[in-house]
C-alpha cells in the first residue's frame, strides 16, 4: 500500500488515452422499471417456474398473479401514494419474500428487506431511518414492530387468495417511471446508524438486463441473506430473465449448503470465499457458474475452482458498482471477459482530479446508469461519496463526462489490459465473512456498553496461530474486572449487532499508542494484536472454571469445537459457551460439518439453543451413520428371509419399518372396502404419445423408490420392502371406450379394480389408460395407496410425472429419511404422551368393543362460513379449529375431558429437504381437551394450542405406539373422530405446459372413524365437510352437530373474555345412542379345541399366530384361546398379516372373517365348521 502515498507516479499521456478507450461506451439509463421487465418475462413463460422456497413453489403466472393482488391491496389502504415511500418487509426465505417484493414495486413504492436474524434493535434503527406507513411481516414476526404505529400486513396468503380478476385489477396500479425508487439496502455508517441505499428503477433495470447465466431452465440459488443487496441483485436478475430462484431453508444454508446445491440442481449462485472455501467442486458438480464476492479471493481458490466452471469474480452490488471479472480456466482474467454496468476510473486517493498510471494503485469511483441514488435523508454522507464536477482530467480533454462519479472507498489498480482488480479499503469499512461494516459502528456499540472513562477502538487482526481473520476490541480505561466486563459486553453487543459485527477478541491497554500527528496509531494496535496467541485474544469470554470433558461425547464436541474455532483443546472447558469463544454463524456451518465427519448428528437448532459444551454434546446424536436402516442389524438378514417370502434378497433395494399410518392405510386397503387404496385420474383434452406417458410412468416408479413398496408383517412389526427399480412389477394397462362414454368406463373399471382380490405384500401402484379414439381424448388412472404419499408430496408427484414426460431432470428425496428419524423412539416423547393421556379415555360418538369395519364413511354434510380471525389474540385458524370440535364432543357426551385425533403433516422433523419428501410423513395424534364449564373460553384455546405445539415435537410417534405403549386403552381402540384441518391450496395437476388436464381424486368409501371432520381455509372462507356412515348415523343428526359446530366457531371472537358455559349456544339434544344403528358384534368365549376339533387346524392357526404376533403371545396377561388377536397387537395391519399367513398355508380367510372370529379357539371352530360344511356339501 505504500506506493500510494510515496514514489508517486505521473501517469503519461499514452496511459490516459488506453484508459479512456478502456471507457469509452457508457451503458444507456433504461427507460423501464423492474414490474414492466418482469411482466414481459411473465408474457414470455407463465408457466414457468419462478421461485423455489421451503414453503413451495410459484411460476412466473403464479408470482404476478398473487403480487398483483398484493399490490392492489397495498393501493386501496393507503392514501397519497408517493413514489419514493418504503416499505419494509420481514420474512425468512419463502415464496411471499419475493411475492412481496414484486408487489410493492408494481404499487408504485419501494421495498426494503430485513434479515428477521437481526437483531430488533437494528431493525427498529433501520425503520427509524425510512420512517415507513406499513410493513409486510411474517406472522410470527409482527410481535418485533409491536410498537411500530403503522400498519402490520400478515395475512398474504388471504390477500393473495382474493377471487378478484388478475386481470382487471392490473389496470388500477401505476405504470411507474425510471426515476422512481426501486429498493432500499442498507450498509453500515461511521456514525454507528446504518445507511439507507437508495435504488431508482432504472438502476435496478440496468443491474438486471444483462441476464447472461439467468435465462430459462437456470437454477440460481440465492444464499445471501435477505437484507442484503446481493440477495436483492439476484433475485431481480433471475425473474427478470426467465431464470428460476431457489431460496434454501435456513437449515440448509447453515448447515448443508453442498447437498442442498446437487440436491436442487443449482447452475449458478453468489458466495463468499468463506463459504467457497468450505466447498468442493466434486460434492458440486450442477454448478456451471460461480459468483464470488464480498472478500479478496485467493489464488488458491481460484486454482481449485477455474478448471470446473466459470468462475466470476464480483465487485460490488450495495451502491450499484458492478464490474464481474469472468475467469478462464487457468484463472486468468482478461478486459473482453470482464463485464461492467458502467466505466472505472482510478484516481489519486486525495485526489479524485488526478488518474494514477496503470498498476498503480488509487480509489475507484465508478460511473454509470447502474448507480444508486444516494444515501436517504444523508447530505452529508451523499456529498462525501459522489464527485457532482467534470473532473480535470475530463475538462482538459474536452470531455463532458464523466459528471457523477461514486467514490467507492476501494482500492484498485488496472492489471493486464484494463481489468479492474480491489486491493484493499481506502477508510475505515472494512470486510468479514463476506459483510461490509464500518468499524466506527462497532466502536460506538462498545462505547454505549461500558461505563464511563473507557476508550475503545476495533480492528480487523489476522492472528498468525490461526487461519482467518477477527474482529478485535481494544479498551482502555476500564477500572472494573476486565474480564467479567468483557463477557457482559459481548451479551450486549449481541442484541444490539449482527453477530459479525461482535468482537471475538478483547485487548485490554494499559495505554493508547498515538502515531507522529497525535491519533490513535492503529497500525500498532493491528500488529500488537496479530503477533498475540488466540487464546490469549479471547481468554476474556471463556468460562473461568475449566472443567474437562468426561463422557466420550463430550471428548468429541471438545475436539469439534477446537477444530472450527482454532483452540487448543484444553482451553475448552464444560460450561464455556461457543459463541463467547468466538463462534458466529460461519463457525456454525463448519461446526456441523465437521460433526458429520465424527458420525455426530448437528443441527443449527442444537447449537443455537444449547451453547456450552456439556449442553451441546447431550443435544447431539453420535453414531449417526451406523444407522444406515431402520431396522437394527440383527433383525436385516432374518427379516429378509422371513419376511419377503417369495422375494429374492437380490431384488430388494431397502427395508425400513413401516410408519403407523402406513400401516392403518395397508390394514384398511386389505380389507373388501379397500380402503385409503386411491385412484388419481388425469383427463387430458388431447391425447398424449402413448409410448412416451407409458415410459414416463415407469420412470415415475423407477425414482421414486415409495412407489416400489410393498408390506409385509414379522412379529408385531411391519415393514416395508422397496423392491429394485428392475424387480418391481410396474402395470401399465391401455383400454379403448367402444362407444360408451369414457367417464363411464372409467367409473366400471374403477369400481372392478376395487373388487380384485389383494393380499399383504402385492405391488400397490397401477396405471390404466382409457382412451376415446373419436374424440381424441385421454384419461389415465393412477392407482396408488395413501401409505405411499400425502397431500404435501402430490405436487412433488404431480410435477415428477410432468417432468418425466418433459424428459427434464428430476430431484428424489427419498422417504426412507423420513421413516428412519420417525422410527426413532424416543423415551421423552414417551413420556410426554403417557403424562398429556393418563387417566383419559377415547370419546366415542358411536361405542365399540371391537374393531370397526362395517360402517363405511359415505356421506357428508358440507358449510360454508366466513373464517374466523383470532390472530390479534395470538390463535391459529387450527387452534380456533380444535378447540371448538372439543366443545363439541364435551356437549355431545356430557364429559369435561374429551380426546380426538388430529392429522398433522408430519413436515416439522430435523430432516435435510423435509418438504421436498415424497411420502406419506403425516401422523395422527390425540387432542386432550379440557373443558371447564366455569374457564374462559381464551384458557380453552390458550390449552389447546399449547398442547399442540408441544405435541408436535413427539408427533413422531406413530399414533398406534401412542395407544399401546403410552395409555390404559384397549390396544385396538381407534380415533372415534378425526379433524383434518388444511391450510393450504392442493395443487395444481401436472401437464398444464402440455396441454389441459382436468384432475381429481377417487378415495373408496370405508370405516376410517365414526366421524371426520375436514375443514379447510380458503381465502377469507372456512370450507366444512363432516363425513359420517349413513348406515350409523342419520342425515338430521349429523346436520345438527354440523350446525353445532359453525355456531361455536363463530362465537369464539366474541367470547374470549367469558366463560364457556354461560356463552356456548345449546345443543339441542345429547348424543344419539347407538342401539340398532350398526351390528355390534360380541366375542364369545370358546373353550380349547378338543382333538374332534382338529390338532391340525389347531397347529395352524397358532403357526399363523406365531408368526404375526411372535412367539412370546402366549405370555400376553391373560391369554386364553377366546383372546382376541387385537388385544395382543391392535395394529389393524394384523388381520390383513393374518388372512396372508392363512393364504401361504392354502386357507384362504379374508381379513374380514379374520375380524369376526379374532380368537385361536373362533377361527379353529370356524375352519371347523366351513370345512364340515363343505364335506356336506361334496356328499
Amino acid at each position: 500500500m505504500g506506493s500510494i502515498h510515496e514514489d508517486k507516479k505521473i501517469i503519461t499521456v499514452e496511459e490516459e488515452d488506453t484508459i479512456w478507450s478502456w471507457n469509452t461506451d457508457l451503458p444507456p439509463t433504461p427507460d423501464r422499471t423492474i414490474a414492466q421487465v418482469f411482466s414481459a418475462q411473465v408474457v414470455e413463460s407463465p408457466d414457468a417456474l419462478a421461485v423455489e422456497a421451503p414453503d413451495g413453489t410459484l411460476t412466473y403466472a403464479q408470482l404476478d398473479n398473487y403480487s398483483t393482488r398484493l399490490a392492489l391491496h397495498l393501493r386501496t389502504t393507503l392514501s397519497n401514494v408517493m413514489s419514493d415511500e418504503v416499505v419494509p418487509i420481514c420474512f425468512d426465505k419463502s415464496i411471499w419474500l419475493v411475492v412481496c417484493m414484486m408487489a410493492v414495486s408494481k404499487a408504485g413504492m419501494a421495498y426494503t428487506t430485513f434479515d428477521p436474524n437481526n437483531p430488533t434493535e437494528r431493525l427498529h434503527a433501520c425503520l427509524r431511518i425510512v420512517n415507513p406507513r406499513v410493513i409486510l411481516a411474517e406472522e410470527k414476526y409482527k410481535e418485533r414492530f409491536s410498537d411500530f404505529p403503522g400498519n402490520i400486513v400478515a395475512n398474504l396468503i388471504d390477500i393473495c387468495s382474493n377471487p378478484s380478476d388478475g386481470e382487471i385489477i392490473k389496470t388500477d396500479l401505476p405504470v411507474g417511471l425510471p426515476s422512481d425508487l426501486a429498493y432500499v439496502c442498507f450498509t453500515s455508517g461511521s456514525t454507528g446508524l446504518p445507511k439507507a441505499v437508495q435504488h431508482t428503477q432504472s438502476s435496478a433495470v440496468s443491474n438486471v438486463v444483462h441476464g447472461h447465466g439467468h435465462q430459462a431452465n437456470s437454477r440460481i440459488l440465492n444464499f445471501a441473506s435477505q437484507a442484503f443487496a446481493a440477495s436483492i441483485v439476484t433475485t431481480l436478475k433471475t425473474l427478470c430473465n426467465g431464470g428460476l430462484i431457489v431460496l434454501p431453508p435456513e437449515r440448509e444454508r447453515m448447515g448443508g449448503i453442498a447437498n442442498f446445491i446437487t440436491k436442487k440442481g443449482i447452475t449458478r449462485t453468489v458466495l463468499t470465499p468463506t463459504v467457497m472455501s468450505m466447498l468442493k467442486p466434486e460434492d458440486v458438480q450442477c454448478l456451471e457458474a460461480l459468483l464470488v464476492g464480498g472478500e479478496p479471493v485467493s489464488k488458491q481458490l481460484i486454482d481449485i475452482w477455474a478448471p470446473h466452471l466459470t468462475l466470476i469474480e464480483a465487485i460490488g452490488m450495495t451502491e450499484g458498482v458492478s464490474i464481474a471479472n469472468i475467469m478462464d480456466t487457468s484463472g486468468k482474467k482478461t478486459r473482453a471477459r470482464q463485464y461492467k454496468t458502467g466505466c472505472a476510473w482510478i484516481v489519486d486517493p486525495d485526489d479524485t482530479n488526478t488518474l494514477v498510471p496503470i498498476g498503480a494503485t488509487g480509489e475507484l469511483l465508478f460511473e454509470g446508469p447502474a448507480l444508486f441514488q444516494g444515501y436517504r435523508d444523508d447530505p452529508e454522507a451523499n456529498s462525501k461519496a459522489f464527485v457532482e464536477e467534470l473532473p480535470l482530467w475530463a475538462k482538459k480533454r474536452g470531455e463532458n463526462r464523466p459528471k457523477r462519479l461514486f467514490r467507492t472507498g476501494d482500492l484498485a489498480k488496472y492489471v493486464e489490459d484494463g481489468v479492474v482488480q480491489i486491493v484493499g479499503r481506502k477508510d475505515t469499512r472494512v470486510k468479514l465473512y463476506g459483510q461490509r461494516f464500518e468499524l466506527g459502528e462497532v466502536e460506538k456499540a462498545m462505547m454505549d456498553c461500558l461505563p464511563s472513562g473507557a476508550s475503545v477502538a476495533a480492528e480487523i487482526v489476522k492472528p498468525t496461530s490461526d487461519n482467518g481473520p477477527m474482529l478485535v476490541a481494544f479498551i482502555h480505561g476500564l477500572s472494573t474486572n476486565f474480564s467479567q466486563e468483557m463477557k457482559r459486553l459481548r451479551e450486549r453487543m449481541t442484541v444490539s449487532l449482527p453477530g459479525y459485527m461482535v468482537p471475538r477478541g478483547f485487548v485490554e491497554l494499559q495505554d493508547r499508542p498515538l502515531n507522529p500527528s497525535g491519533k490513535l496509531d492503529r497500525k500498532l494496535l493491528r500488529q500488537r494484536a496479530a503477533e498475540m496467541p488466540l487464546v490469549e485474544l479471547i481468554q476474556h469470554t471463556g468460562s473461568s472454571d475449566k472443567a474437562a470433558p468426561v463422557t466420550s461425547q463430550e471428548k468429541t464436541m471438545q475436539h469439534l469445537w477446537a477444530t472450527v474455532l482454532g483452540l487448543p483443546s484444553d482451553y475448552i472447558g464444560l460450561e464455556d459457551d461457543f459463541f463467547f469463544l468466538g463462534g458466529d454463524s460461519l463457525h456454525c456451518i463448519k461446526l456441523i460439518a465437521e460433526a458429520r465427519k465424527e458420525n455426530a448428528s448437528l443441527s443449527i437448532e442444537d447449537i443455537l439453543e444449547h451453547r456450552t459444551l456439556q449442553a451441546m454434546s447431550a443435544a447431539a446424536s453420535f453414531g449417526v451413520k451406523e444407522k444406515s436402516s431402520t431396522i437394527d442389524n440383527g433383525d436385516r438378514s432374518s427379516t429378509l428371509i422371513a419376511i419377503a417370502t417369495g422375494i429374492p434378497e437380490e431384488n430388494i433395494e431397502h427395508i425400513a419399518l413401516a410408519t403407523d399410518w402406513q400401516a392403518w392405510c395397508i390394514g384398511q386397503g386389505l380389507l373388501n372396502s379397500h380402503g385409503w387404496h386411491d385412484y388419481m385420474i388425469f383427463k387430458f383434452s388431447k391425447a398424449l404419445h402413448l409410448d412416451r406417458l407409458r415410459k414416463t410412468c415407469q420412470q415415475l416408479v423407477e425414482r421414486h423408490a415409495i412407489l416400489r413398496t410393498v408390506f409385509f408383517v414379522k412379529a408385531k412389526k411391519a415393514f416395508q420392502v422397496i423392491l429394485k427399480p428392475e424387480a418391481y412389477p410396474f402395470q401399465f394397462t391401455v383400454q379403448q371406450s367402444g362407444g360408451e362414454e369414457i367417464d363411464e368406463l372409467v367409473k366400471t373399471t374403477i369400481q372392478k379394480d376395487i373388487k380384485r382380490d389383494t393380499k399383504l405384500g402385492d405391488p400397490l401402484v397401477a396405471f390404466t389408460l382409457i382412451e376415446d379414439p373419436k374424440n381424441a381424448t385421454q384419461q389415465l388412472i393412477f392407482r396408488i395407496s395413501h401409505a405411499q404419499y400425502d397431500a404435501i408430496s402430490l405436487n412433488k408427484l404431480w410435477r415428477s410425472l410432468e417432468a418425466l414426460y418433459r424428459m427434464e431432470p428430476l430431484e428424489v428425496v427419498p422417504f426412507t429419511e423420513f421413516c428412519q428419524e420417525a422410527s426413532l423412539t424416543h423415551a421423552d416423547s414417551e413420556s410426554f404422551w403417557k403424562e398429556r393421556l393418563a387417566n383419559s379415555s377415547m370419546t366415542e360418538v358411536r361405542s365399540h368393543t371391537r374393531p370397526s369395519v362395517d360402517c363405511p364413511v359415505d356421506s357428508v354434510v358440507k358449510r360454508k362460513i366466513p373464517l374466523v380471525d383470532l390472530k390479534a389474540a395470538g390463535f391459529t385458524s387450527a387452534t380456533a379449529v380444535l378447540a371448538s370440535w372439543s366443545v363439541v364432543l364435551s356437549k355431545l357426551t356430557a364429559r369435561d375431558s374429551v380426546v380426538f385425533g388430529y392429522l398433522i403433516s408430519g413436515r416439522h422433523l430435523p430432516i435435510p429437504g423435509i418438504s421436498d419428501v415424497l411420502g406419506p410423513c403425516m401422523n395422527v395424534l390425540p387432542m386432550r381437551a379440557d373443558i371447564s364449564p366455569t374457564a374462559e373460553t381464551s384458557s380453552l384455546l390458550n390449552s389447546v394450542q399449547s398442547n399442540y405445539l408441544k405435541s408436535l415435537q413427539h408427533g413422531h410417534l406413530g399414533h398406534y405406539h401412542i395407544i399401546e405403549n403410552c395409555t390404559s386403552w384397549p390396544r385396538w381402540t381407534r380415533f372415534s373422530t378425526i379433524v383434518n384441518h388444511l391450510s393450504f391450496e392442493m395443487a395444481e395437476p401436472p401437464f398444464s405446459g402440455i396441454g389441459e388436464c382436468a384432475f381429481s381424486i377417487l378415495e373408496p368409501e370405508h370405516d376410517k372413524s365414526d366421524l371426520w371432520l375436514q375443514t379447510m381455509a380458503r381465502g377469507q372462507e372456512l370450507e366444512i365437510e363432516l363425513r359420517y356412515s349413513a348406515k350409523a348415523f342419520p342425515e338430521d343428526w349429523v346436520a345438527m352437530v354440523t350446525d353445532y359446530f359453525v355456531q361455536v366457531y363463530e362465537q369464539l371472537p366474541h367470547m374470549l373474555e367469558c366463560r364457556l358455559a354461560k356463552n356456548l349456544p345449546l345443543l339441542g339434544t345429547t348424543l344419539l345412542q347407538n342401539d340398532g344403528i350398526a351390528h355390534q358384534h360380541q366375542v364369545e368365549e370358546a373353550s380349547a379345541p378338543s382333538v374332534e376339533q382338529s390338532k391340525a387346524l389347531e397347529e395352524l392357526v397358532l403357526t399363523c399366530w406365531e408368526s404375526v404376533l411372535g412367539t412370546e403371545f402366549r405370555s400376553h396377561a391373560g391369554f386364553t384361546y377366546a383372546t382376541p388377536f387385537y388385544e395382543i397387537w391392535g395394529n389393524n395391519i394384523g388381520a390383513a398379516a393374518l388372512a396372508s399367513e392363512y393364504h401361504k398355508r392354502g386357507v384362504q380367510v379374508s381379513c374380514e372373517q379374520v375380524l369376526e372370529h379374532p380368537s385361536v379357539g373362533e377361527t379353529v371352530a370356524y375352519l371347523l365348521l366351513r370345512e364340515k360344511s363343505t364335506t356336506m356339501q361334496d356328499n
